[in-house]
C-alpha cells in the first residue's frame, strides 16, 4: 500500500510539472493608441454627483411580504418492523429493526 501511495504521489507530481510548464503565462505587450472619444469622457467623474456634499442619505425599511420558503430534507432513522407467521400451531411474531429514510422540514 505504501508503494502504490509513493507512485501516485509521484505520478501526481510529474503531471503538475507538465501542466506547469504547457501553462506558463507569456509576456504579452498591447499598445493602447490615445485618442480622444466618448470614452475618455465616461472616465471623468461627473461633476453634479459631488456638489451636494451636506445631504444625507434616507433609510426605509422594507419588510418583506409572503411565506419564508421551506426546505424538505432526508434522514435515515430505525424503524421497528415486525412480521407474523405460523409455527407449530399457532401465531408468532418476530420484529427486527429496519432503517428508513424520512424527510423532514427544516
Amino acid at each position: 500500500m505504501d508503494r502504490r501511495l509513493f507512485l501516485t504521489g509521484m505520478f501526481s507530481l510529474a503531471g503538475v510539472a507538465a501542466v506547469e510548464s504547457l501553462a506558463r503565462p507569456v509576456a504579452a505587450y498591447a499598445a493602447m493608441p490615445k485618442a480622444d472619444g466618448i470614452l475618455d469622457e465616461l472616465d471623468e467623474p461627473a461633476a453634479e454627483v459631488f456638489e451636494e456634499e451636506d445631504t444625507q442619505a434616507e433609510i426605509e425599511k422594507v419588510h418583506r411580504r409572503g411565506r419564508r420558503r421551506r426546505r424538505r430534507r432526508r434522514r435515515r432513522e430505525w424503524r421497528r418492523h415486525c412480521r407474523r407467521y405460523w409455527h407449530h400451531g399457532r401465531w408468532r411474531r418476530r420484529c427486527r429493526r429496519r432503517r428508513v429514510w424520512v424527510w423532514y422540514w427544516i
